[in-house]
């Protein structure tokens, strides 16, 4: 398993040339970290190197790699939706960083399963088409991987950010985001 024990191994990765996200929740009910945990072959195949989903475990965040249900950090996991004020009914989520300390995330709590799939697969395909249009690395890649990933979020009504990350979405977006442009 790789994992990234501190912010500069999750700063390492985020120079890599592919969009990375944070699976998040609290787990009152298994059942969605069991979802992610099932759809990990299919995933793999799909997202390739076009997407790294980060998991909290126990010793930091597991990277591309597939956990026990058991191994889940759920006092990781609860630290970041703390920091970043999360309600319950909006998780799990997925959290991008926009910028610096800055987040934006999709929310994936009411989804069902099929719902769900449909999400990460929709962002999956931006990932790799990213990843073959640009030819940008380390911070420029990030930008518009994490651009056209919000762009799309905002479509979809998917889009969900603190109100302190919304002058960064704005410049990642290239336009003003308002607070209720997101959910």
């Amino acid at each position: 398993m790789r994992k990234v024990h501190n912010q500069a191994g999750i700063e390492k990765i985020e120079r890599e040339r592919a969009l990375v996200g944070t699976y998040i929740d609290r787990v009152y009910n298994p059942e969605k970290i069991g979802w992610v945990l099932e759809a990990r072959e299919g995933f793999d195949e799909h997202a390739r190197d076009a997407w790294h989903l980060l998991i909290p475990v126990k010793e930091g965040y597991g990277v591309d790699s597939w956990i026990q249900p058991e191994e889940y950090s759920v006092a990781l996991a609860a630290s970041i939706i703390d920091e970043l004020e999360i309600a319950f009914p909006d998780l799990p989520c997925v959290v991008f960083r926009a910028g610096g300390n800055e987040f934006y995330f999709l929310k994936l709590g009411g989804k069902s399963k099929d719902q769900f799939f449909e999400e990460i697969g929709r962002i999956a395909d931006i990932a790799r088409k990213c990843q073959q249009e640009s030819k940008a690395e380390g911070m420029a890649f990030r930008d518009y991987v994490n651009m056209q990933v919000a762009n799309h979020l905002r479509r979809r009504k998917l889009l969900s950010a603190t109100r302190s990350a919304l002058p960064a979405l704005s410049a990642l977006l290239g336009g003003i985001v308002d607070f209720k442009d997101l959910v």
